[in-house]
C-alpha cells in the first residue's frame, strides 16, 4: 500500500508538488501549535488580543502595498512579463511603506507621542514590507515551481516567531514580546525569496526599461480595482471586528475570539493553504491549455470534505474542555467560542482553497460582491446583535452563534457559485 501512494506520487506533478508544500506547511504550523501550550500560559487573553490588534494593522496596509498584483505573478505566459509585474509590486510596496511611515511620524509630532510609539511604527513598518514581500515571493516561486522555497521560508518564519515568543514571555514582554517576534518571523521568511528576485532581475531583459512595467500592469489591472477591494473589504472587516469586540466586551474576550479562530484555522493553514496554491498553480495551466478543470475541482471538493468532517466535529461538541486542557484555565472561554464557530470554519476550510478560481477566470469583480456580502453580514452581526440581545445572559454566546450560521450560508452561496465558473469553462471545451 505504502509503494503504491509513493508511485502514486512520484507520477503526479500535482501530488508532489502538494507533498511538498504540505510537508514543509505541515512542519511549520506544528512548531507554533506544538508551543502554543506554553506560549497560552505565558501570555494573557488580552495581550494576544493587543497583540492581534497590530497584527490585523499590518496585514491591511501590507495588502494595500502590492495592490495584489501577487496574485498575478503565476498567470502571464512569458517569465519575462511576470517578473515586470514582480518589479512593478516592488515598487509599490516601497513607495506604500514610505508613505505610511510619513504619516505615522506627522501623526506622532502633531500629537506628541512618547518613543513606544516611534519603536512600535518602525515595528509596523518593517512588517509591513517583509509580509508583502513575503507574499509576492511565495507567488513567483508557485509560478516558477519552487515549492520547496516556500515550505523552507514557512519552517524557519515559524521557528524563529515561535521561539522568540518563548523567550521573549519568559522576559515578561507582554504584547511587545509578541510583535518583535511577528516582525523577526516575518524578515527571515521573507530572505528565502530573494535569490529567486535577483536570478530572475539577472534573466530578464530590458530591465531599466519601465515602460514594460506599467504595460504590464495594466494587462492585469483587475487585481487592483477587483481583488484589491475584496481583500480590503476582508481584512478591514477583520480590523473592525476587533475593535468592537473589544468596545463592546473587552480586550480580553478579542484575545479568546482570536485565539480560537486561529486553532479552528489551523487545517486551513496545513492543509487548505498549500492545496490552494498548487491549485491556483494547475488550473492556470488548464486554462492555458484549455483542459478540463471541473474533474480536479470535484476530487479537490471531496478530499477537503472528507477531511475536515473527523476535526471540527470534535471541536463542536468538546472545544471548550479541549482548550481549558491544551492551553490552560484562562483559554476555555476561547473553547467555548471554538464550538459555536466550528461549522463556519469547517466550511471556510472547504472553500478557500477553491476561492482562487475567480482569479484565473477574471470574476474577481463578481466573487468580490459575494465577499463583500459575507463581510457585511459579520460586521452586522458583531456590532447589532449585541445592541439586540443585551437582555440575554449568555449574549456573547448568541452573537457568535447568529454570525457563525450567517456565514454558513454565504459560504455554501460561494461554492456554488466556484461551481458554476468552472462547470461553464468545461463546456465551452466541448464545443
Amino acid at each position: 500500500m505504502l509503494k503504491g501512494l509513493t508511485k502514486r506520487i512520484s507520477n503526479s506533478d500535482f501530488l508532489k508538488s502538494l507533498t511538498v508544500l504540505i510537508t514543509g506547511t505541515i512542519i511549520a504550523q506544528s512548531i507554533g501549535y506544538l508551543l502554543a501550550p506554553v506560549i497560552t500560559r505565558i501570555y494573557t487573553p488580552q495581550e494576544i488580543g493587543e497583540f492581534a490588534i497590530f497584527q490585523r494593522i499590518v496585514v491591511l496596509v501590507a495588502t494595500i502595498a502590492t495592490a495584489r498584483y501577487e496574485l498575478a505573478l503565476p498567470l502571464p505566459k512569458q517569465d519575462k512579463d511576470a517578473f515586470y509585474l514582480f518589479r512593478f509590486s516592488l515598487k509599490l510596496t516601497v513607495i506604500t511603506t514610505l508613505a505610511t511611515s510619513v504619516c505615522a511620524i506627522i501623526y506622532g509630532i502633531l500629537n506628541d507621542s512618547k518613543i513606544e510609539f516611534y519603536l512600535l511604527t518602525i515595528a509596523g513598518v518593517t512588517s509591513v514590507f517583509a509580509l508583502a514581500f513575503f507574499n509576492l515571493g511565495t507567488n513567483w516561486a508557485i509560478r516558477i515551481k519552487s515549492f520547496k522555497t516556500i515550505s523552507y521560508s514557512k519552517m524557519t518564519s515559524s521557528l524563529s516567531n515561535n521561539g522568540f515568543r518563548v523567550l521573549f514571555g519568559l522576559f515578561n514582554w507582554g504584547y511587545t514580546g509578541l510583535i518583535i517576534s511577528f516582525v523577526i518571523s516575518y524578515v527571515v521568511g521573507a530572505t528565502h525569496f530573494i535569490a529567486n528576485f535577483f536570478k530572475s532581475k539577472k534573466d530578464s531583459k530590458n530591465i531599466f526599461e519601465d515602460k514594460k512595467d506599467l504595460e504590464i500592469a495594466k494587462t492585469y489591472k483587475n487585481f487592483p480595482l477587483a481583488s484589491l477591494p475584496h481583500a480590503l473589504s476582508d481584512v478591514l472587516r477583520d480590523v473592525l471586528v476587533a475593535f468592537i469586540i473589544i468596545e463592546l466586551f473587552s480586550e480580553s474576550v478579542f484575545g479568546s475570539f482570536d485565539h480560537s479562530f486561529r486553532m479552528l484555522r489551523l487545517p486551513i493553514m496545513i492543509i487548505g493553504a498549500s492545496m490552494s496554491q498548487v491549485f491556483f498553480n494547475r488550473i492556470s495551466d488548464y486554462k492555458k491549455k484549455k483542459i478540463a478543470i471541473y474533474p480536479l475541482f470535484k476530487k479537490l471538493l471531496i478530499t477537503l470534505s472528507l477531511l475536515s468532517i473527523a476535526p471540527f466535529t470534535i471541536i463542536f461538541f468538546f472545544g471548550g474542555d479541549i482548550f481549558a486542557y491544551t492551553f490552560g484555565n484562562n483559554w476555555y472561554e476561547s473553547g467555548k467560542l471554538s464550538e459555536i464557530m466550528a461549522p463556519w470554519l469547517m466550511i471556510n476550510f472547504i472553500v478557500s482553497p477553491l476561492s482562487t478560481i475567480p482569479l484565473v477566470f477574471n470574476k474577481q469583480r463578481s466573487f468580490f460582491l459575494l465577499g463583500l456580502c459575507a463581510s457585511l453580514l459579520q460586521l452586522f452581526g458583531f456590532l447589532y446583535l449585541p445592541q439586540i440581545l443585551e437582555s440575554q445572559s449568555n449574549q456573547l454566546y448568541s452573537v457568535f452563534q447568529v454570525v457563525t450560521w450567517s456565514q454558513v450560508g454565504i459560504s455554501i452561496v460561494i461554492l456554488f457559485y466556484l461551481i458554476t465558473i468552472v462547470r461553464k469553462h468545461d463546456s465551452l471545451l466541448k464545443k
